[in-house]
């Protein structure tokens, strides 16, 4: 197994969590989404990093949002009245099961604080890097 660059690019910008946002700016496809807060200097705090593979990001935030997968709303909205999502729009994978190596990527850069346990992997890398693209 060798080291693994992806490039990856992120949504053009968060998008509020809340229902009416999800159908037409959550993707209908698989990938990598984080729910994220902002604090008084406007930087981004990434509370959860998720991947979707057999259901489509879309499908796993309304997840979230009716209590279906955890973290749910109740949780996220203790700790901000603000929470939005983003999402990965554009990466380099070869392999679906790399969504897997992008999110465990993401969740080692920002340490969230609802990802808890193994952090996911393919298995197909030895390491992974993340360059924006």
């Amino acid at each position: 197994m060798a080291h693994r660059k992806f490039r990856v690019a992120m949504s053009e910008r968060c998008y509020r969590f809340k229902p009416d946002a999800l159908p037409s700016h959550a993707p209908h496809k698989p990938g990598v989404y984080e729910f994220v807060t902002f604090d008084a200097d406007r930087s981004a705090r990434v509370l959860y990093v998720g991947v979707a593979l057999e259901r489509s990001v879309y499908q796993s935030l309304d997840d979230h949002w009716n209590g279906r997968a955890q973290p749910g709303r109740a949780e996220l909205f203790a700790v901000s009245p603000d929470v939005y999502f983003d999402y990965v729009a554009a990466a380099d994978v070869a392999d679906a099961a790399e969504l897997k190596d992008i999110a465990g990527a993401l969740i080692a850069k920002h340490k969230p604080r609802f990802n808890a346990g193994p952090v996911p992997s393919s298995g197909l890398h030895a390491s992974v890097e993340l360059e924006d693209a």
